[in-house]
């Protein structure tokens, strides 16, 4: 019984694992940055190709975090 309990705590800790939590970030990285170049270079500004995207920071792990981060470095590569 113990070993069933251990396995099914152990198939529900995987699960959540971190490739959801970084595409979730990478996908944030990639949209952010390219709404930054278009920020500066005009709305109609063709997206260049997004740089790989960095790990994330401790506790900054969300789509938002990486839009952000994201926006920010396009931002910055556009000016």
């Amino acid at each position: 019984m113990k070993t069933i309990i251990l396995t099914i705590t152990t198939m529900i800790i995987l699960s959540f694992n971190s490739s959801d939590t970084q595409y979730g970030y990478c996908a944030g990285w990639d949209s952010g940055y390219c709404e930054g170049w278009k920020d500066v270079k005009g709305v109609f500004a063709i997206c260049p190709i997004t740089p790989i995207c960095p790990i994330p920071e401790i506790n900054r792990e969300r789509y938002k975090d990486g839009y952000n981060r994201g926006f920010k470095a396009g931002y910055r590569d556009a000016s």
